[in-house]
């Protein structure tokens, strides 16, 4: 992976873990209980394409639909 894709991956992950804190009222503590039982970092650092193009809500819906499916 290159560094740039690195960062992009990483400034993904924070994205869309505060989207899905702010839409759902979670705390970091809350997120990071779900993110232990879920992978939920992992699966955005694994497919960050998705999530680059994707609006707020999209990026919130897409966790929703893989947390609902695992």
């Amino acid at each position: 992976m290159t560094e740039k894709r690195l960062n992009n991956s990483i400034f993904l992950m924070y994205l869309v873990s505060e989207n899905y804190k702010k839409a759902h009222h979670l705390s970091n503590l809350e997120f990071l209980a779900l993110n232990r039982k879920y992978s939920i970092l992992n699966f955005i650092a694994d497919c960050p394409d998705i999530f680059d193009s994707m609006s707020s809500d999209e990026m919130v819906a897409e966790i929703d639909d893989y947390v609902s499916a695992n």
